[in-house]
């Protein structure tokens, strides 16, 4: 090293501005997060994950509700769909968890909550 790069190494380095540029995808994830479009995302794939978990026949007679504290809420057509779902839930679980691992979902709960089909 030299005499300038030794003196230069000494001079203690700026703190980062907090008006730093931000990237755009940052400034993007922001705007959808905002604007609610990463929900209605988050949401359709869940919904795909939750088809892909338990078949078309009960998943239609299901509903995907929201994810609270880990838990994904599902809601059951009839009680005999309900116990379907009781059995499948492992399965299930497991099925969503690797589909969405970025969803965190620890626990289904499941409920009886009649409704058309």
């Amino acid at each position: 090293m030299n005499e300038e790069e030794i003196y230069l190494s000494q001079i203690p380095k700026a703190a980062p501005s907090r008006y730093q540029a931000k990237t755009v995808s940052r400034v993007l994830d922001r705007l959808f997060l905002e604007k609610g479009y990463a929900n209605e995302q988050s949401r359709e794939s869940l919904v795909q994950a939750w088809q892909d978990a338990v078949g078309q026949s009960l998943s239609g007679q299901s509903k995907v509700g929201q994810v609270k504290r880990g838990a994904l809420q599902i809601y059951a057509a009839n009680e005999i769909v309900r116990s379907e779902l009781e059995y499948l839930k492992s399965k299930a679980l497991a099925s969503i968890q690797a589909a969405l691992p970025e969803m965190k979902i620890q626990s289904l709960k499941i409920h009886l909550q009649r409704f058309g089909s």
